[in-house]
């Protein structure tokens, strides 16, 4: 009986420590901000887009060196918006997942360039792939705190290698 006892309090605690499930609330403020997106991407607002971002986020983009802290994902996002005419984004998510303080979202997006827009070499004029974003809630706002997404699309094939020197012969 004793043994019982000590397993129905164990339990109790056990399920008692287990965060809130708080999915509905982070989809609907992750939904918020992914909502605006586009507009902020299509016109350029860097500082707008970076207050989606924790003080100490980590942003992940593909083919790139990971991009640390609030003010480097600003500047990350301030070098973006160089390129004129800018992007079309486009985001979805597929799944949120919240527990307590935490969400992560899954999701896709597609960003397609207008035609004419002076591209940096070996951009694509339409690229589309899938996200992970971490999310936390702080002072009652959802923020991301790691983000990473990638390409569908295959990196370009380098050039051949040039063809071996002759020998010569002696």
């Amino acid at each position: 009986m004793r043994a019982h006892s000590c397993l129905a309090v164990l339990l109790t605690a056990v399920f008692a420590c287990q965060p809130a499930d708080t999915t509905a609330s982070a989809k609907q403020g992750i939904d918020a901000a992914n909502a605006q997106w586009p507009r902020l991407t299509s016109t350029g607002h860097a500082d707008s887009l970076a207050e989606f971002y924790a003080i100490d986020a980590v942003m992940m983009p593909p083919n790139m060196a990971t991009v640390k802290g609030k003010d480097a994902i600003r500047a990350f996002f301030a070098t973006m918006n160089t390129i004129d005419p800018r992007p079309t984004l486009t985001l979805h998510a597929d799944a949120v997942h919240g527990a307590g303080a935490m969400a992560m979202e899954r999701g896709r997006w597609h960003w397609a360039f207008p035609a004419g827009a002076k591209l940096p070499p070996g951009t694509p004029a339409v690229d589309s792939g899938k996200y992970v974003v971490h999310w936390m809630q702080q002072n009652g706002k959802w923020l991301m705190v790691d983000d990473i997404w990638n390409s569908d699309s295959p990196l370009p094939t380098p050039p051949a290698p040039p063809p071996a020197p002759a020998r010569r012969s002696r």
